[in-house]
């Protein structure tokens, strides 16, 4: 006869029991694996702490940056002192090498670059003609106006080529050169460099006339070294030394930091796309002469063909 099994399974024997060893074993097994999760979820934990810090600097390197930008282009006031020797547009016009002219169009005392009508939105086409630009009356010399950047190498370009040039039109009575600095390329990398520099060439004109043409050249001649990393302030007060002009305390008190700020805004009214900007008696060389050198241009502008 049979032995009944009960109900619910066969009943465990001793053999399917583990032994004492075996169990060891196995707490010892769970434990190695809880210390493992244990390590993982540290190490996550430690990661996930380092990458928070880490978004926390960079997020306040990010904020300070943007206060240094907004702190930057705020901390130029839009009204100021106005160069004298500057016209409406906020150029300075040579007659000669060591000449400038009275503007016939003088600013007031100060300038407000505010008032200035800006287009909301920056001007992409060239324009035909510009305002102060025009066409000379009969046995007047020929205008030639000049857009330019300090830290824009195709102005650098532009006056190793042509400087000579203009200086012979010059001298030879055949044309004015006016020039409009302006801070289209101001970086916070370089200090604002483009507006600091045309701030100190108005600090040249104004204490030293004669010295304002050999200051340009040497502030463009510069840019081949420079490479857009810009000049110091102090680089640009001994290059005024060595032309002549004495601007140290111009320069170092920004006087005429409103004044670029100024002629900017009179450029981009202008609608000026980018510099150079040059015009030969009112006519745009970008347009009427884009396919010949300036020194064509100019001369078939002035007859000279």
């Amino acid at each position: 006869m049979r032995t009944p099994v009960p109900q619910g399974g066969p009943v465990a024997t001793n053999n399917s029991r583990k032994t004492k060893a075996e169990r060891v074993a196995d707490s010892r097994a769970r434990a190695r694996q809880m210390q493992e999760q244990q390590r993982r979820r540290e190490r996550r934990n430690r990661t996930i702490a380092i990458w928070g810090t880490v978004g926390a600097i960079v997020l306040v390197v990010g904020l300070v940056i943007a206060f240094v930008l907004t702190r930057g282009s705020q901390s130029i006031p839009d009204q100021g002192e106005a160069a004298s020797i500057a016209n409406q547009q906020g150029g300075v016009t040579m007659t000669g090498k060591k000449t400038l002219a009275e503007p016939k169009d003088k600013l007031g005392a100060e300038v407000d670059a505010a008032a200035v009508n800006v287009p909301e939105e920056p001007s992409e086409e060239q324009p035909e003609s510009i305002p102060g630009a025009e066409e000379p009356a009969d046995g007047d010399p020929a205008q030639i106006v000049i857009y330019a950047d300090f830290n824009c190498s195709y102005c650098a370009e532009f006056e190793e080529t042509n400087n000579g040039y203009l200086q012979d039109l010059m001298a030879e009575g055949k044309a004015t050169v006016e020039y409009r600095m302006v801070g289209f390329l101001d970086r916070p990398g370089t200090g604002n460099y483009s507006s600091r520099a045309a701030a100190a060439s108005y600090c040249v004109a104004e204490e030293a006339p004669e010295s304002y043409d050999a200051f340009v050249s040497d502030v463009f001649a510069t840019f081949s070294e420079k490479m857009s990393a810009g000049l110091s302030d102090d680089e640009l007060i001994a290059i005024a030394n060595s032309a002549g002009a004495d601007i140290s305390s111009c320069v170092k008190d920004g006087t005429y930091r409103p004044m670029v700020k100024y002629t900017t805004a009179k450029a981009q009214e202008a609608k000026i796309p980018g510099t150079p900007g040059v015009f030969v008696n009112g006519k745009n060389w970008a347009v009427d002469g884009k396919d010949q050198s300036f020194q064509e241009f100019a001369d078939a502008q002035m007859g000279d063909e």
